[in-house]
């Protein structure tokens, strides 16, 4: 593993190319700015263009869109079911106003009423916190 973080072998042809390659370039500053600029002239003409209007947007996606919207329609009419069938909600009503019975039951007996709703709230007092530290 030292190979990995050891200087590699120089090459004397390559050294003499990159030297060469500094050397050779006497174009003046104002001829590589000129060539430079027009280079870049017929990019900086597409980002200076304003982008497509949503309705151009549109009209190009419109080809696509209109089958794939067509598609999916046709696709959903035939997968979901023609009749939907109701869900017999009374078996879920009966058991809250069940529920809802055996609260106000409670809540009306003379002696526990008051305390149910103070349980039911809040615990009446910090008694259940030490109660359950202790427990475990």
């Amino acid at each position: 593993m030292k190979w990995l973080f050891q200087e590699p072998p120089r090459d004397p042809r390559l050294g003499e190319a990159l030297r060469n390659q500094q050397t050779a370039s006497q174009i003046p500053d104002a001829e590589l700015h000129r060539r430079i600029v027009a280079a870049a002239q017929p990019r900086l003409e597409q980002l200076r263009m304003a982008g497509p209007c949503w309705w151009e947007w549109i009209t190009r996606w419109m080809p696509v869109a209109v089958p794939i919207g067509l598609a999916a329609s046709l696709a959903g009419a035939l997968l979901l079911p023609g009749r939907v069938e109701l869900i017999n909600e009374t078996s879920s009503t009966a058991e809250a106003g069940a529920d809802s019975t055996l609260v106000i039951a409670a809540l009306s007996e003379a002696g526990t009423g008051s305390e149910l709703a103070a349980h039911l709230v809040a615990p009446a007092t910090d008694e259940w916190l030490f109660e359950e530290a202790v427990s475990r």
